[in-house]
């Protein structure tokens, strides 16, 4: 496996690949170490900025109060804006605040969180073109160093085009004081690439849709260097928390190289997204994103370890596929999810995976690469165990029950991860090889 650092991956510059992509890291630097905070202003002044355009919410900002000190101690000039709620949202409403609140003369957007400011910064920055810095303040995502925001638009949590920032702050003294559930989400969103390489190229088999070997390899890198350190992680060690951080933040370049966000998330995200559209809808209870991205790779793993012990028939799914009733199916999703649901149920419509042209073509790779799709599985999944082991040893919740998710709505959910858009995972596979009602309920009843 091949030694990648955050460094190196950025002073690797435009390279054509392999995959006959051109990959370049959009990212202009990291620093992930002590005292990191510091250097700031250094890097607002190299970015050619005079004025900052601060956002954080109530917590970050006390996370993060030293990013303002060290502007304040530099005469950096700067503007503030900080979301008074407990727990914000990436949604329609909480990114609007953040345009409104802009001003117009600052020319640099700093953003101080992590999941949520992050994203929303990215957004920002995007659209008013502007540079970015953010200053982190938990280990507790990848999304740090990608180029896209995961947000709740019309109800729908969707991965909307956005700006990478230019330079990722991760001081060690901050990093380290977050809280351990949020350190524990950083590594449980780590843990989700064994799932999202595994069905990347498994689409790519069944689909014909773009792979790139060199990017999934830089992700099993950056998932080596989250776990081999993870047990450490709760007690604030600085070696295995740096080790999180920059597991995400190559992740995030990984991602951006492949422009899409297929290499870093799968159906375990697919469940998370679920959950959060039934809270946005019913008030349902939800917990930090990678906390969720952990329980859904354990689901995740618990149907595939079935998987692979049903031999598809072509004869069955083609069957199983005229029987589908997608009006009973759709009236399913608006009963589950609400108003939340009419855009999944938009996409029903004019998604391939009930394209009966594209189901047969696809049943058809299944039948024929049957044994290369158990081989990826087996080549790619580690077993159910090793992963509980792992979320066991930081404290982080095993099953949906320790969130609030009733774990009788699992199988349901399962089913509905198919809907949120067009990528091919296992309940896209389940449903073509027509044993999803099957899988779902021997997995997760």
């Amino acid at each position: 496996m091949n030694n990648y650092t955050v460094s190196s991956l950025i002073s690797k510059g435009e390279f054509k690949c392999g995959c006959g992509k051109t990959h370049k890291a959009h990212l202009k630097d990291a620093c992930i170490c002590e005292n990191a905070v510091k250097k700031l202003p250094e890097y607002i002044f190299k970015l050619g900025a005079k004025k900052a355009f601060v956002l954080a919410d109530k917590n970050t900002l006390t996370a993060g109060r030293a990013a303002l000190s060290v502007l304040e101690n530099n005469s950096v000039d700067f503007v503030k804006y900080v979301y008074s709620e407990e727990r914000i949202e990436p949604d329609d409403r909480t990114v609007g605040r953040a345009f409104l609140n802009f001003d117009y003369s600052c020319d640099i957007v700093v953003g101080i969180g992590s999941g949520v400011i992050n994203d929303i910064c990215k957004i920002v920055s995007r659209a008013m073109n502007l540079p970015f810095i953010i200053v982190a303040t938990a280990p507790s995502m990848d999304g740090y160093a990608s180029s896209t925001s995961s947000v709740i638009r019309d109800g729908l949590k969707v991965s909307v085009d956005s700006r990478c920032p230019d330079v990722v702050i991760g001081d060690l003294d901050i990093l380290c004081k977050a809280p351990v559930l949020m350190s524990a989400a950083g590594l449980g969103d780590m843990l989700a690439k064994y799932i999202s390489i595994c069905e990347w190229r498994i689409g790519s088999v069944v689909t014909g849709e773009y792979y790139c070997e060199e990017v999934a390899s830089i992700i099993r890198f950056a998932l080596s260097k989250c776990v081999e350190n993870a047990h450490k992680i709760t007690s604030g060690d600085k070696q295995a928390v740096k080790s999180v951080m920059e597991g995400l933040v190559i992740s995030g370049i990984a991602a951006d190289y492949a422009g899409v966000s297929r290499p870093v998330s799968g159906v375990e995200h697919y469940f998370s997204h679920i959950w959060d559209m039934r809270a946005v809808e019913f008030g349902t209870p939800i917990s930090l994103h990678g906390i969720q991205c952990a329980a859904g790779t354990l689901l995740a793993l618990k149907g595939y370890e079935l998987l692979k012990n049903i031999t598809p028939d072509k004869d069955y799914a083609l069957s199983q596929f005229e029987k589908f009733n997608r009006k009973e199916w759709t009236r399913q999703i608006e009963k589950y999810l609400g108003a939340a649901g009419d855009k999944m149920i938009e996409n029903t419509e004019k998604c391939e995976l009930y394209n009966s042209s594209f189901f047969k073509s696809r049943i058809d790779k299944i039948c024929e690469n049957k044994d290369e799709i158990l081989k990826i599985i087996n080549e790619e999944l580690p077993d159910y165990d090793y992963i509980l082991n792992i979320l066991k040893a930081v404290n982080a919740p095993v099953s949906t029950e320790e969130f609030g998710i009733d774990p009788s709505t699992n199988a349901l959910t399962f089913k509905m991860t198919k809907d949120i858009r067009d990528k091919y995972i296992l309940s896209s596979l389940a449903f073509d090889m027509g044993v999803l009602d099957k899988l779902a309920e021997k997995a997760y009843n």
